[in-house]
């Protein structure tokens, strides 16, 4: 019985590596089974001729003669077209009215058979049937620098996105944008919003996407901020002062990589237009009534 005991405790290490290499197999046929779709996204793809197509008609339809019409790959990308028809039909670079372009050429291919052409340079590429040449695709191939803007643009979209909700939380969104009323530039980023607090007597500068060093070149107007009794403004970037440089009422500050805010300090900002036109407006508005309940003149001359 011990003996027994003693056999089955040595054939366990045994059983547990088993179990070890089965687990091991697994995470690997999981990794190849997962891989080719993680990274197989326009490496390839295939092309089918439309049944039929051999006979005018499939031109017009919303899959077209080759299904799909065009398809998207990245450089050093393969094209494969299958001949699904019963009949022979070419892939041909070039177009109808213009004729072949040289690119490739798979002659005549045969009902049942395919043919596949590899991509090695960016560009969109035309092909015909020869034979049947109502028959037209494209094949559009994408180049590295292009991925590349692609994601910048996403970033960007993010990082805009990112910023609004920043505004939001902060209240910024209600503040009227004067950047229309100012001359303003900047050498890293882009500016969003520029808005006045005449709690403060503040302009606001908002900037986002400004990943390098830069900086802002803004011409300042008496009618929007004043400057101090000397003539000079108060700077922070990103809530910090910061050394700038005046000339009559362009400013010069520079901002590091990173920055979101600059602030302009004065002695008064002046409040949107537009708020003080509407009390104006408002004000006009109820007099004229008032004149003409209390006198009960028509102040609209009659035609």
């Amino acid at each position: 019985m011990p003996n027994q005991l003693n056999n089955s405790h040595k054939k366990n290490p045994n059983v547990r590596k088993s179990v070890y290499s089965l687990f091991v197999l697994l995470a690997v046929f999981s990794i190849i089974a997962i891989t080719p779709s993680a990274f197989a996204d326009h490496v390839a793809a295939t092309v089918t001729n439309a049944p039929g197509s051999s006979i005018p008609g499939c031109e017009v339809t919303a899959d077209g003669c080759f299904i799909p019409s065009t398809v998207t790959i990245d450089v050093g990308g393969e094209v494969i077209w299958e001949n699904a028809d019963t009949m022979s039909h070419t892939i041909t670079s070039g177009t109808p009215a213009e004729g072949l372009d040289g690119h490739f050429d798979s002659s005549l291919v045969m009902a049942g058979s395919t043919f596949s052409h590899t991509f090695n340079e960016a560009g969109t590429f035309d092909y015909f049937c020869m034979v049947h040449p109502w028959m037209v695709g494209s094949v559009v191939v994408s180049g590295e620098e292009e991925h590349m803007e692609e994601k910048h643009m996403e970033g960007m979209e993010q990082s805009e996105e990112k910023h609004m909700e920043g505004m939001e939380q902060s209240g910024m969104t209600g503040m009227t944008d004067l950047s229309d009323q100012l001359t303003a530039t900047v050498t890293s980023g882009v500016i969003h919003h520029i808005g006045g607090n005449t709690d403060d007597a503040t302009l606001t500068v908002h900037l986002f996407s400004a990943d390098d060093d830069g900086e802002l070149k803004i011409t300042l107007n008496s009618d929007i901020i004043t400057p101090f009794d000397d003539g000079s403004y108060f700077v922070l970037v990103n809530s910090e002062e910061t050394d700038f440089e005046q000339m009559g009422n362009t400013l010069h500050i520079p901002y590091e990589a990173g920055t979101e805010k600059i602030e302009i300090v004065g002695s008064y900002v002046v409040p949107e237009f537009g708020t003080i036109a509407m009390i104006v407006l408002a004000v006009a508005v109820v007099s004229i009534i008032a004149i003409t309940a209390k006198t009960k003149t028509a102040l609209i001359p009659k035609l």
